[in-house]
């Protein structure tokens, strides 16, 4: 069979050879033999696998013909170019010759440009086109690098014009390539038309133009995420299904799987639980994690820990602690596979956990979830009924998708489009996205029939909607949209980097009205409106894709975009160009990397050796990078750059958290060169002194690195767009004028070392109040001697433009503000931080400012009053404010309201005053907005606090003056839900918590004179609190009334010294039906629990340093029927065998014993029926030399044994317990050296 197919595809290559020898003479023949024969080449490998591997490749040339038309737009744009222009008006015969040829070729792209959509049709039955198509991009990449040169060797002539001759070589060298470059597109011209190609002139579908004038359903995070069509009974199931798998206790932590084919919804569904009121009710702690692909053991466990560290032990052990005490819901979003060993010592590490933990997976195969030992499966079935719901929201925006007000053939078609999305959410989501501009029935007509439902799945399990819509993108986003196929799976794409590294490679048309920043801007907003991108749920300055979002743009990328994860780089296709990697690349580069444009790595910050890039690689690969354009290599342990000089074509380069001291000089000569970043390059002293030489440099970033000065004539650097940090240079060679010509600053921007402004009147040659895109400003000053005088006049031309939104003056020595700093026109600012300005006696009137949310006034060294000036004369000061802080205020003692005005601060929200020893309270009246007041080290007095109803949180820490809580403040007060008291020496009693309704947490920490009970009024006054820390406090308590605290879940109670019962009352202990957890540390007259014991629900119990308590306590234990951790901590003198039988509980999932100084022996009789044990430490028991002979229990999963010298190494390998503790899976057994 194979044979049969093999003659017949050679036959039809060999009337392929005959048609075009016929077509074009036997003497062009020759010039592409090699294109033919690798055709019938690559037509024989594909017809000899399988006819659906033919449909595989005929979808990818379908996809890449429209992918090809964007590279073309960008190389057309490149003949264009200043650059080329120039060399054209160069009356020179090299010129002439170069100018003829690059008019040759852009008649030849435009010609091929016609045919490129006829070819979207043409090749669902023509094969050919794939090579065709590779051929064609191949050249493009070709005459890119040809045309960057020959502007690159303009700009460079120039510059020194003593190179023409030089020039006039190159010149003449470039010219040549171009006409082979002619060549080989006349060759593709030839074949097209014997492909059957033709042109097509007529006006594409408004389905492929700009998305800037789309009717915008509002795409913010909240409206995305609960708008959401048909999972309502899916969620209750599974909620239901949790909770019962909880019940059954059968393991520690109970997994639910989701399970699900691609863009059916499993994400959107776990997010719906994820944010459910009542499920996050059941946890203590929930945390998601986006997995995405396959992993091992290590990766998850660092994911889920948002840890670096590679320690897979250092791992577990600060999960453990974390589950120990915390009831935690886990998603594991996208879960791919993990071995069942790899899985085991995953989940080891919830062996300890909090009963009720619960881990939800979502995932595409049902055998993971087998592999998860999941207690609930859930199969998650397409919205067959719901899917035209979900298209017409997105289709029709706030058009209704009813008949009577919309077109009725419309809806009609769209309700068959939705019938195609087989029931998927995301298929029906990006295609109603995709018409939801378009009004003309003939362009849904076209969608509804479009051949691309009909080709097959491939393996990459492309959806038909999905493949569709990006057919129907413009040329421009299609290339910028393959790249986005370069970021890992789950990575959160910094808006703004997206769009560098877009102008970096070329993708964005140059606009007559629009700077490239603000075209890539609207390429994103494209991307977004068609639901190709989505908004981070992390952060506002990123975008996400969808997991089948980013296989698409893989698939579409092909051979020529490549991402490598995992150290995958054996299948790197010869053909890349765009290469990115997160993980090891081979000891050796292969040849091919010589043609890579794009090096970009995701390397996380402080991973270990397995991330990083060989000498022997980086040193050999960097020499060959002479078509790069991108270079990307953060936080990689570089100290030197040997050469990148050569890399002429580079636009974009990221060294940020390296270890480079300087640039090298012949970094000045990389004039293309756009985007460089070196923040937190902390060894970095200087730029490089030519650095004027990049013109074409529109952002710097050096946050972080301690630079001493600026280059020379750094103001020449007129484009630039972004610059963190402005140096100014002691010497006169980086003086503040040269700020003065960047007037496109945008963002934000830092003034440094203000101080070496010697005459403060240079300060106006910044210019900053021409800076009008500028957001944040930053000056300051860095001696400590000043000259008060210049400093003032310094501030005061620094004036920047109103329309700044964030404004930081920091060490500023002038004794006065400038009258504009809270001058009423600065409407747009919104934050305002004035930072060790000691010599100032008075503040600016900032109340005016109206748009203000943050004010924080640090190190005022000599204020002493908030006086009337600081309100300014608007009737409503401060009327945006919601966040106010004063910090380190030595001398600050009064605050003043203003006269003329009831409420100063009606917006703010949280009040800060720290470390201000003078000052003794009078804080503003009327705060009816304040939710959070923290009062540290201040004087202040309880009757100087005044009424807050909508109080939430109140810390106040080291008020030695303080007798009692402020009643006034408390009175009436529904809203409060924590109170925090620290070191408050004087503070005797809490009776004005009897007027808060409900509280969370009473933390209370070195309030050593407070008495908690006084009379049995208190015994009341603590029926609202959920949870109680006292440390260190109470030092009279001798009796602690339990029953008191009705609502109680958490009772943690250290450092009390005379402190000896805790009681119950006899008609209370189901009011004490929440307790969970209780915590007894360092309370040495402790001698009993309550007498009818601790209520049955109790499930965490950590019993430290009070000795006299456990002889007691072994009756109240036994009767713990709920308790999963037990923790005891203490000398225990005389206790050499541990524990009794019948002890301790056999629920007991953890056991911790420490510091017992006379233990010997662990007893078998007390240990035997603990079936449920997972996991057992042992530390500090210096005697213990003994375990029991018939074993410790079966269940046992993890087993530490620390500081046990004589235990120790009886538990190695050749010990005589070995055989006892060998099954074990987990083992730690640490000696004190080991520590």
């Amino acid at each position: 069979m194979l044979e049969e197919t093999s003659k017949s595809t050679k036959i039809a290559g060999s009337c392929v050879w005959v048609k075009l020898k016929a077509k074009l003479g036997a003497h062009v023949i020759a010039s592409y033999s090699l294109c033919l024969d690798l055709c019938l080449v690559f037509f024989v490998k594909v017809l000899s696998v399988s006819v659906t591997t033919h449909k595989e490749i005929i979808m990818v040339a379908f996809l890449l013909s429209a992918f090809v038309q964007a590279l073309l737009q960008v190389l057309l744009d490149r003949l264009a170019s200043r650059q080329i222009l120039k060399l054209f008006r160069q009356k020179i015969s090299a010129a002439n010759e170069a100018q003829a040829a690059a008019e040759k070729l852009k008649f030849q792209l435009l010609s091929v440009n016609t045919v490129l959509d006829d070819a979207e049709e043409k090749q669902i039955v023509n094969p050919y086109v794939k090579i065709w198509l590779d051929e064609l991009r191949e050249v493009i990449y070709k005459a890119q690098d040809v045309l960057d040169q020959i502007a690159l060797e303009v700009d460079r002539s120039y510059k020194a014009m003593d190179r023409v001759r030089e020039f006039l070589h190159i010149t003449n060298k470039l010219t040549s390539s171009l006409v082979e470059i002619n060549s080989r597109i006349q060759i593709l011209r030839d074949q097209k038309d014997c492909l059957g190609l033709k042109e097509q002139l007529e006006k594409r579908s408004s389905l492929y133009s700009s998305g800037t004038d789309l009717l915008y359903v509002p795409t913010t995070r909240i409206v995305d995420e609960s708008k959401v069509f048909g999972r309502d009974n899916d969620k209750k199931q599974i909620i239901q299904k949790m909770k019962d798998a909880m019940e059954q206790k059968v393991e520690p932590v109970c997994v639910v799987a989701i399970v699900g084919m691609a863009g059916v919804g499993k994400t959107t569904l776990s997010q719906l639980l994820f944010n459910d009121g009542g499920v996050v009710q059941m946890f203590d702690t929930l945390s998601w994690v986006q997995v995405s692909g396959e992993s091992d053991v290590v990766h998850l466990t660092k994911k889920v820990c948002g840890s670096v560290s590679e320690s897979l032990d250092a791992l577990q052990v600060q999960l453990n602690e974390k589950l120990k005490t915390q009831r935690m819901l886990l998603v594991l979003d996208d879960f791919w596979s993990l071995n069942s060993f790899d899985w085991d010592l995953f989940k080891m590490v919830f062996a300890n956990a909090m009963p009720g933990s619960v881990i939800l997976a979502t995932m595409r195969n049902k055998n993971v979830a087998d592999t998860m030992h999941a207690a609930v499966t859930y199969p998650l079935s397409p919205l067959y009924k719901n899917c035209w719901d979900i298209f017409a929201y997105y289709a029709f925006g706030n058009r209704s998708p009813e008949p009577d007000t919309s077109d009725p053939a419309l809806v009609e078609i769209g309700k068959r489009i939705a019938t195609k999305c087989k029931g998927l959410p995301l298929a029906a989501k990006v295609l109603g996205s995709l018409l939801r501009s378009v009004t003309d029935v003939g362009e849904w007509n076209n969608i509804l029939q479009s051949k691309m439902w009909d080709l097959p799945a491939n393996k990459s399990n492309i959806l038909p909607a999905l493949r569709l819509s990006y057919q129907l993108l413009p040329s421009y986003l299609k290339a910028c949209f393959a790249y986005c196929s370069l970021f890992p799976k789950g990575y959160d794409i910094d808006k703004q980097n997206l769009i560098h590294l877009w102008m970096a490679e070329g993708f964005l048309q140059p606009s007559k009205t629009k700077t490239m920043h603000r075209v890539g801007e609207e390429y994103l907003q494209e991307l977004l409106s068609r639901s190709l991108l989505q908004r981070s749920t992390k952060s506002e300055s990123c975008v996400a894709m969808h997991d089948l979002i980013s296989d698409l743009a893989q698939y579409v990328g092909g051979e020529f975009f490549h991402s490598i994860e995992e150290g995958n780089f054996q299948m790197i296709p010869e053909k890349v160009r765009h290469l990115s990697f997160s993980k090891g690349l081979p000891d050796k580069p292969p040849n091919y990397f010589s043609q890579l444009r794009t090096f970009l790595s995701f390397r996380e910050a402080n991973s270990s050796a397995s991330g990083a890039l060989t000498n022997q690689f980086f040193y050999g690969l960097i020499p060959t990078f002479e078509r790069v354009r991108v270079l990307s290599l953060p936080d990689y342990p570089i100290s030197t750059l040997h050469s990148i000089g050569h890399m002429k074509h580079l636009r974009y380069l990221n060294l940020s958290g390296t270890m480079i001291e300087e640039l090298p000089e012949f970094a000045s000569s990389l004039y293309h060169l756009q985007i460089l970043l070196l923040s937190n390059c902390v060894y970095l002293k200087s730029l490089p002194k030519d650095m004027e030489n990049l013109t074409d440099l529109l952002q710097l970033d050096v946050t972080g690195a301690p630079l001493k000065e600026m280059p020379p004539n750094f103001g020449r650097l007129k484009l630039l767009r972004h610059l963190t940090t402005f140096v100014v240079s002691e010497s006169a060679r980086s003086s503040i004028t040269e700020l003065g010509a960047l007037s496109q600053l945008h963002g934000s921007l830092s003034i440094v070392n203000l101080q070496y402004v010697n005459d403060g009147k240079d300060a106006l040659g910044a210019n900053l109040i021409e800076k009008t895109f500028l957001d944040e400003l930053v000056l300051k000053w860095t001696k400590t001697i000043h000259d008060v005088e210049n400093e003032a006049i310094t501030l005061y031309n620094l004036k920047p433009c109103t329309n700044l939104k964030k404004l930081e003056i920091e060490n500023y020595g002038g004794n006065t503000f400038p009258d504009w700093l809270g001058n009423p026109s600065f409407s747009n600012l919104v934050s305002v931080k004035l930072i060790h300005c000691s010599f100032c006696l008075s503040l600016p009137p900032l109340g005016q400012l109206s748009s203000m949310k943050t004010l924080l006034i640090e190190k005022m060294t000599w204020l002493e009053t908030v006086d009337f000036e600081f309100y300014g004369n608007r009737n409503s000061p401060f009327r945006s404010l919601e966040t106010l802080t004063f910090k380190n205020m030595p001398s600050w003692k009064k605050w003043l309201p203003s006269d003329d005005v009831q409420e100063h601060f009606p917006s703010l929200k949280e009040l800060h005053i720290l470390s201000c020893p003078k000052f003794a309270g009078n804080l503003p009246q009327h705060l009816g907005s304040l939710e959070k007041l923290v009062i540290v080290d201040c004087s202040i007095v309880t009757d100087s606090l005044p009424r807050v109803p909508l109080l939430k949180e109140l810390e106040l820490t080291n008020c030695n003056s303080l007798v009692s809580l402020p009643e006034e403040m408390m009175w009436g007060n529904q809203q409060m839900t924590k109170v925090t008291i620290c070191n408050c020496q004087l503070l005797q009693s809490l009776r004005t918590l009897e007027h808060v309704g409900r509280l969370e947490l009473l933390h209370i920490n070195e309030c050593r004179e407070l008495v908690l009970f006084s009379s049995l009024h208190d015994l009341h006054r603590y029926q609202a609190i959920e949870a109680l820390h006292l440390k260190d406090s109470c030092h009279t308590l001798q009796v602690f009334l339990l029953s008191s605290f009705g609502a109680l879940q958490d009772l943690h109670i250290q450092g009390c010294p005379n402190l000896q019962s805790l009681e119950i009352s006899s008609d209370s202990t189901e009011n004490l039906s929440h307790l969970k957890k209780v915590q007894l540390k360092d309370c040495p007259k402790l001698v009993s629990f309550p007498s009818g014991g601790f209520p049955t629900n109790l499930q965490e119990l950590s019993i430290c340093n009070c000795d006299e308590l456990l002889p007691e306590a072994g009756s109240s234990l036994r009767q713990m029927t709920s308790l999963a951790y037990l923790e005891i901590k203490g000398k225990l003198i005389g206790l050499d065998s541990f524990p009794d039988g019948g002890l301790l509980p056999s629920c007991l999932t953890d056991l911790h014993i420490i510091g017992f100084e006379d233990l010997k022996s662990l007893s078998h009789a007390g240990l035997q029926h603990l079936v449920s044990l997972k996991s057992l430490m042992i530390e500090s028991c210096k005697k213990l030399d003994s375990l029991p002979a018939e074993g410790l229990p079966a269940s046992l999963s993890k087993l530490d044994i620390v500081d046990c010298p004589l235990l120790a190494p009886l538990c190695q390998p050749t010990g005589s317990y070995w055989s006892l503790i060998s099954h074990i899976r987990d083992r730690n057994i640490v000696r004190r050296n080991d520590i």
